[in-house]
C-alpha cells in the first residue's frame, strides 16, 4: 500500500478518496459550518493532533553552519514544527544590519490582529546557538495583513524591505 504521507496533490486525494476520508479540501468545508463552539473545539482538537505529530518528528539538525542565510532557514523550520497556524515565512535580509534576522511569519491563527496600525512591529528574540553572533526580530501577521504590507496599505519596521525576501511554506 502506498504511503499518504510521501505523496502530494492529486495522488493523495485519490488515496484518500479510496480510504473514504475526506481530503483537506472537504475537511476545510466542512469546519466552515461550525459554530463558534465548535471551531474553537475543532482548533483545540488540531493542536492535540499537531502535538503529538510533533512528538512524533525529530528536532531538526543544528544549523550546519552559523551564516546567516543557513541559520535563518534553520528557524524557519523550527518554528513551523512548533507553530502549526503558520501559513508562510518570509525571510528579509535586504537591508538588515549584518547581525540581525528578519522574519515575517505569516500565521491565520493570529487573535485578532489591530487593522487601524499604520506599520506592524517586530519582537526580538535571543538566539541560543553556539557561535551565533545573531540577534532574531520576527513580525507576526495574518494573511489580511501581508496583503495589506504588499499593496502598501501596512507599513513593515522602519529599514524592512520585501524586496529580495526568501519565502518559506509549511512543505519547505
Amino acid at each position: 500500500m502506498v504511503d499518504p504521507g510521501t505523496m502530494r496533490g492529486a495522488e493523495t486525494e485519490q488515496v484518500k478518496e479510496e480510504q473514504g476520508m475526506p481530503t483537506p479540501a472537504e475537511l476545510a468545508r466542512l469546519t466552515e459550518q461550525f459554530d463558534t463552539a465548535q471551531w474553537f473545539d475543532f482548533l483545540d482538537e488540531l493542536d492535540a493532533v499537531t502535538r503529538r505529530r510533533r512528538q512524533r518528528q525529530s528536532e531538526p539538525e543544528p544549523p550546519p553552519g552559523t551564516d546567516r542565510d543557513t541559520l535563518a532557514a534553520w528557524i524557519a523550520r523550527k518554528h513551523f514544527l512548533v507553530d502549526s497556524g503558520l501559513r508562510e515565512i518570509r525571510y528579509l535580509p535586504h537591508g538588515a544590519p549584518a547581525d540581525e534576522i528578519r522574519l515575517i511569519e505569516v500565521n491565520e491563527r493570529l487573535a485578532n490582529p489591530d487593522m487601524d496600525v499604520p506599520q506592524i512591529d517586530a519582537i526580538g528574540f535571543a538566539l541560543d546557538v553556539e557561535g551565533c553572533p545573531f540577534r532574531l526580530l520576527v513580525a507576526d501577521v495574518d494573511g489580511d495583513q501581508l496583503e495589506r504590507i504588499q499593496d502598501g496599505r501596512l507599513s513593515l519596521p522602519p529599514g524592512w524591505a520585501l524586496d529580495g525576501a526568501t519565502t518559506w511554506g509549511r512543505r519547505g
